[in-house]
């Protein structure tokens, strides 16, 4: 199965010679947008939740993981 062009370059991975294996998970995918997130609002989580539509708590226990 092909993904999109753009899922490719948002990734940074080569569209011809990619395969599944070389696709990060989900969890990795959220990781680092929390991550990103979290460095965009100076570590403010309240900040980082509002712009993730999760509440407070929600985004907490996920950094607990």
């Amino acid at each position: 199965m092909n993904s999109p062009t753009y899922l490719h370059y948002y990734l940074g991975l080569n569209r011809k010679s990619s395969n599944n294996n070389d696709l990060p998970t989900l969890e990795n995918l959220k990781k680092e947008y929390i991550s990103y997130l979290l460095e965009l609002t100076n570590n403010n989580i309240s900040d980082s939740a509002e712009i993730l539509t999760v509440s407070r708590a929600s985004l907490c226990n996920r950094l607990r993981k």
